[in-house]
Parts: C-alpha cells; structure tokens; sequence
C-alpha cells in the first residue's frame, strides 16, 4: 500500500491516547501499520480510564470490539467532513448505542468515498464494492486488509490500557455500511464472530461459485453477487465452513425500496449488474431477499432473516433486536433458538 494520498497521516506511537467513555479516540493514519487512513475508536458507558478493573467487573472482558463502517450516502472530496461526519456517528449514532449496550469497544473507519481523487466515483468505498476490492495500487488499494491492520491496532491500544478483546469482532452496518460488513464477512469469516446487516436491498453475497442464471444457464458468480473469484481478490480462498459459523442478523424494513442496483456508483460493471438482477431477482421484497434466504439455508449459514413492519430505509426499530442477536450470539448461543425469537415475516 502507498502512502500518496494528503489524506493519510502518521501517528507518533508516543502520543498520549485518552480512552474514556464519554469521548472517542481518533487514531491517526498510520502507513507502516498498513492502513492509510484514521479510525475512531470508543470505550463503552460506564467504562473509565482509571481503572481496568470496572471492565472486569462488568463481565466485559473478553467482549470484542464491535466495528462500524463509514458511510455519508454522497461523494465528499473534503476528508475533514467525513472526520467531522465519522466522529458525530461514534459519540451519538445508534451503533455507540448498540456497544455501549453490549459493553465492546466501537471503532468506526473513516473511508473517504471520493469523486475524482485518489479514484473516481466508480469505486464505491463504502459498499466494499468489486471495483474497490480490484484495486492494486495507491491509498485505497486493500481497505478490507488495511481495517484488519486498524482491528490489530486497537487492540495494541487497548490491551496497553488495560482493556484487552480478542481477535475476532463483531461487524455492525445499515444500508451501504451493511454491504461492506456481509462482504466483508465473506472475505474474512474467520475474523468475524457475529455480523448484523440492515438496509441490505434484498442483496447478500452468495456463497456458491455457480448458479442458474435465468436465461442463461450455470454461471460463475463472481464478487460480490457470489465467491466465484474471492481467491484472486484477497490471496485465499472462501473459507465456507467459517462463513457457516459466522452468526448473521440480516433485516430490511417492509416499506423499504432503496435499490443499489440502480445506482452505477455501487454497481458498476454492467454485466456484472446483469448477472446480479437475474441471480436475486427484480423485487427486493418478494425476489430478493426470500432467494437469499433459501440460499443461506441451503448452505447451512447461521444466518436470521428478518423484516420489520411499517419500517422504511431506518435501522431503528432493529436496535434493541440488534443488541440482543449479538450478546446470545457472544454467549455461544444455538443460531435456532435466536432465529425463532428475531426472524420472520421473510417467505
């Protein structure tokens, strides 16, 4: 990865870090650490500086760090918004709630999702999209290592402080955050314990190399529709029994109609949109997201479908349930008791 990018900065690994519940670390970029962009990171409530001991006594001690993308919903050259952006989301968005709640500590990478520079706005950042995880060179080349590299970072950071989490993490995400976090999954399965993904437009990557495409017989799948190609991206291939044991909350709102495949920001490559519409189907609701479900049960996927009544594009009235998957999920919990308690309303 290089470092040619104004948006990338060093950090002095001297500099005095605060770590306190009420306020929210932002860790500088840090190329020889391998990523080449800041990350915020948070205590949960209730946790002080002061004293590793209250994070013993919470039970928290071996909770994970809870990970959050960045998303903006819009090109923005000027990185300062996303900082400014980035930050408002760990200190009051809903996914502080959700780790607050669940006791983790909650990082937030700040991706830019950039216009012209360091790529056009072809390479949707955001979504982890295939035209993102192509690319060779350059800043943005490899974000799915670098925030491995910032994951690796924090927990230097936080075993320094007395808080140490352990490898794996848990992944949390809305709309086009809940496409980087279910590929992301995909790519890197045996890093992740738990997984909720919402807003997700029916689409979750398949884990199958073929399908039937309609029209068109067996066909490879390849990023992000399926796996077909994950070895050429990330250097290793798809690992389906670790994918199997990954627990998933994914959820739409019923009255949900946000349609990525309509967007050439997030689907670039027209084929490779072609081939996405005839996998999945045209109907995010009565296509799309029961198909993915047949396919996650098919592969045995410990995997909960779930869609909300009277909902639209909002995460919210998921929160509580949220919260809930991930902490029976944590405790080692049987996928099937928590599917017949928070999925439904899926065909």
């Amino acid at each position: 990865m290089q470092d040619g990018n104004s948006d990338t900065a060093s950090v002095d690994r001297g500099e005095e870090e605060r770590h306190r519940s009420n306020e929210a670390t932002l860790v500088e970029a840090d190329p020889e650490r391998g990523f080449n962009y800041p990350y915020y990171l948070a205590m949960p409530e209730g946790i002080g500086s002061e004293s590793s001991t209250r994070w013993a006594e919470c039970g928290s001690g071996t909770r994970p760090l809870l990970v959050e993308p960045h998303n903006v919903g819009q090109q923005i050259e000027d990185f300062e918004e996303h900082l400014e952006l980035a930050g408002q989301r760990i200190e009051n968005g809903y996914g502080r709630r959700i780790a607050d709640e669940l006791g983790s500590p909650y990082l937030i990478p700040v991706f830019p999702r950039p216009f012209e520079e360091p790529v056009d706005w072809t390479h949707m950042i955001h979504m982890l999209c295939a035209r993102t995880m192509q690319l060779d060179e350059g800043p943005l080349e490899r974000v799915d290592r670098q925030l491995l590299c910032m994951v690796e970072d924090a927990r230097e950071r936080l075993a320094d402080a007395g808080y140490p989490v352990p490898e794996e993490f848990m992944l949390n995400g809305f709309s086009s955050q809940a496409a980087f976090v279910n590929r992301f999954t995909a790519l890197h399965p045996d890093r992740v314990c738990s997984v909720s993904a919402g807003g997700i437009n029916g689409l979750v990557i398949l884990p199958e190399e073929r399908a039937e495409i309609r029209g068109f017989g067996e066909r490879n799948l390849d990023y992000p529709v399926g796996i077909a190609n994950v070895e050429e991206l990330v250097g290793k291939p798809f690992d389906l029994e670790a994918f199997r044991n990954v627990d998933q909350f994914l959820y739409m709102g019923e009255d949900d109609d946000k349609d990525a495949l309509l967007y050439p920001d997030a689907w670039t490559d027209p084929e490779l949109r072609g081939v996405a519409v005839l996998t999945y189907g045209e109907d995010v609701h009565e296509e799309r997201f029961p198909y993915c479900k047949s396919v996650y049960e098919e592969y045995n996927v410990n995997a909960v479908f779930r869609v909300y009544e009277n909902t639209g594009h909002t995460p919210e009235p998921a929160v509580s349930d949220i919260v809930e998957f991930h902490r029976r999920a944590l405790d080692g919990e049987d996928i099937e008791p928590i599917r017949a308690d928070l999925g439904g309303n899926v065909a």
